[in-house]
């Protein structure tokens, strides 16, 4: 008898590792498929912006005065410390904190709205001149849509975590939310460079 319940409790501890094992291979399948996506964009942008940028033989155009970068400057630091509030949530996970999770993908969540209300002011100063404004718009519209979608998913994992799915040995959902966060923010400070700097 004694036997049999050594059995079975073997049996049962093997069952758990498997079922461990497919769920860490089908995150690791999810966080690649993830950096494809996001791989892909960085090709497309660079593409796209070379492009556009080519096309012009001055930035800006003669005629354009160069926009004020003040309002660009403070919400570009919003969203950096973002990046800053979104790996703190990434570490509280790590040490099973769900509190300190919760905590910093709200605050994460909070500077992602004060930066598209940041850069729904900045679209009302750009004056209307043909290629500029619509590669003002054009990139800084594709970005919007970005920040949004990682203000969506980080709003997911806000939900998941309240129900208490993720612990730190279950804990790509917030991994993924948050590297796509940090490639919102990389392409900001590209953007801000092209847009504001030369």
């Amino acid at each position: 008898m004694s036997f049999q319940n050594t059995k079975l409790s073997r049996n049962a501890r093997l069952q758990e590792e498997q079922i461990q094992r497919d769920l860490d291979l089908k995150n690791k399948r999810f966080a690649l498929q993830l950096w494809r996506f996001v791989n892909g964009g960085v090709f497309l942008f660079f593409i796209f912006a070379n492009y556009l940028m080519r096309q012009q033989t001055t930035w800006p155009p003669p005629g354009v005065d160069r926009l004020n970068a003040t309002v660009p400057a403070i919400i570009s630091l919003g969203l950096l410390v973002s990046g800053w509030t979104a790996m703190q949530a990434q570490r509280a996970i790590r040490r099973n904190d769900r509190e300190g999770l919760l905590r910093n993908i709200l605050i994460t969540i909070v500077f992602g709205v004060v930066f598209l209300v940041g850069l729904s002011f900045i679209w009302r100063q750009v004056p209307y001149s043909g290629s500029y404004s619509s590669i003002f718009f054009t990139m800084t519209g594709f970005h919007a849509i970005h920040v949004l979608v990682g203000m969506l998913l980080l709003a997911y994992v806000y939900r998941k975590a309240q129900r208490g799915d993720y612990s730190a040995e279950d804990q790509w959902g917030v991994e993924a939310s948050v590297v796509f966060w940090h490639f919102v923010d990389l392409m900001w400070i590209l953007y801000f460079i092209v847009l504001y700097v030369l």
